[in-house]
This record gives structure tokens, C-alpha cells and sequence, in this order.
């Protein structure tokens, strides 16, 4: 633990000079903040100009927001570990005691744990929709899942920075099963069970049921174990 949290010190200082990761970091509650403030006003305005009311949409921003908020913590862990092989830190981290677990948890482990409590804070704090907390807490689990795969993937993808800030911007397209949840009525929608947005959207929608939350656990474990043999092929788990 010692080195996990020495390697941790130092990537958190790596993090702080740079910008654009920094910015990162508080952005769950910044979009809770945008949603919790913005969505309401929007709500007035339409429901005064055009008689349209946003409020049974709520529950979709909601599940926005906990898909949202682990992605941007997973881009800060991936942009780090990128930027550590751009720079020959990864190889020199390899022939260190400090290679495997300690680096994967101080480089994934507690950036992801940092997004499972930012997140969990932020959909409690700023849902719109009365969203229980249960279904907060099954959704904040599955879309954490699904960060740690956003950072394994662009780590497994990406051969350097640029790459992975490039590959970053599809990231949005996993959110195609939370659209799917709300607008494509059953079966058609099942298509999309694949993504772990999808099931964040159905317990957002229709609660936090048991086979809804172990089937969109269990998706995000798949796609985890998926991702870490890609990993391995690649000869970047260290």
C-alpha cells in the first residue's frame, strides 16, 4: 500500500499542473449543479412559451448525470496513464517495485474510487426526479464499471496522448443505451443491453429492480474482463 500510495502522491501533482485534468476532477458536481439549476429554468421557459414541460424527462437527466460523472474522472486516470508511456514512465514503473497492483490501483483503483463517491454525492445531491437512493446507488455502481472500461480501453487503444484525447471524443456513443432505455420500446431496446448505460437508464426509468441491477453489473464485469485481457495481449498491465 505504501507504493500505491507514493505512486498515487505523485500522479495527483502531475494532475494538478495540468489544466484540463484538474478541470476534470470536480466535473460530476458541475454538471449536477448545471443539471439541478438549468433543467427547471429550461422547464419554465418551455412550459410558458410553448405549454412543453420537461419534467417527465427528468429521470433522464438523472441518468445522464450518473453516466456522465464517472467518464470524466475514468478520461483524468487514462490521460495519466497515457501520459506516463508518452514519457517512458510506464517502462521505468515495470522494472519497480512498484509494477502491477500498486500501479493499477493508485492509476485506476482510487481515481475510480474518487468517481464512485463523486458520483454517488452528485446524483443524491442534485437529482431532479426523486430518484431513490437505491437506484442512485445501483446506477452509480454500473456506470462506474463502465468508467474503469472507458480507461482500460483508451489505455488499450491509444498509443499516446493525442490518440486517446482523439478516441475520447466517442465516448459519448456508450450513451446510446440510455437513449435507448427512454425512447425504443421493448424488445427493439434489448438490442442495446449490451451497454451498461442501458441498464443505468431502464433503473433510472423503471427502478432499481434486482434483474435489472445484476444484469447491468454483470455486463460491466464482462466488458472488464474483456478489456484487461486486451490489455494483457498488448503488454501494457505491466
Amino acid at each position: 500500500m505504501k507504493k500505491t500510495g507514493e505512486l498515487f502522491a505523485i500522479g495527483l501533482r502531475q494532475i494538478l499542473r495540468d489544466g484540463m485534468l484538474f478541470v476534470l476532477l470536480p466535473a460530476p458536481f458541475l454538471v449536477g449543479l448545471f443539471f439541478k439549476v438549468g433543467m427547471p429554468l429550461a422547464n419554465d421557459l418551455l412550459t410558458r412559451q410553448y405549454g412543453f414541460s420537461l419534467l417527465p424527462w427528468y429521470g433522464l437527466a438523472d441518468a445522464l448525470l450518473l453516466c456522465l460523472a464517472p467518464m470524466f474522472v475514468a478520461m483524468v486516470a487514462a490521460f495519466l496513464l497515457l501520459e506516463e508511456r508518452d514519457e517512458g514512465l510506464f517502462d521505468f514503473y515495470c522494472v519497480t517495485p512498484a509494477n502491477g497492483r500498486p500501479y493499477w490501483l493508485a492509476r485506476l483503483g482510487i481515481p475510480m474510487l474518487w468517481g464512485f463517491v463523486s458520483t454517488l454525492v452528485a446524483g443524491l445531491l442534485f437529482r431532479l426526479s426523486g430518484l431513490p437512493g437505491a437506484a442512485v446507488l445501483a446506477g452509480t455502481a454500473i456506470s462506474v464499471l463502465a468508467g474503469i472500461l472507458l480507461a482500460m480501453g483508451l489505455a488499450s487503444l491509444a498509443k499516446n496522448r493525442v490518440e486517446g484525447l482523439a478516441l475520447s471524443k466517442m465516448a459519448g456513443l456508450g450513451l446510446a443505451g440510455l437513449v435507448a432505455a427512454w425512447f425504443v420500446p421493448a424488445p427493439y431496446a434489448w438490442l442495446l443491453g449490451f451497454m451498461p448505460s442501458y441498464w443505468v437508464g431502464l433503473i433510472a426509468k423503471e427502478g432499481a429492480s434486482a434483474p435489472a441491477v445484476l444484469a447491468g453489473i454483470g455486463v460491466g464485469l464482462l466488458w472488464l474482463l474483456f478489456a484487461k485481457s486486451k490489455l494483457a495481449r498488448a503488454g501494457r498491465l505491466g
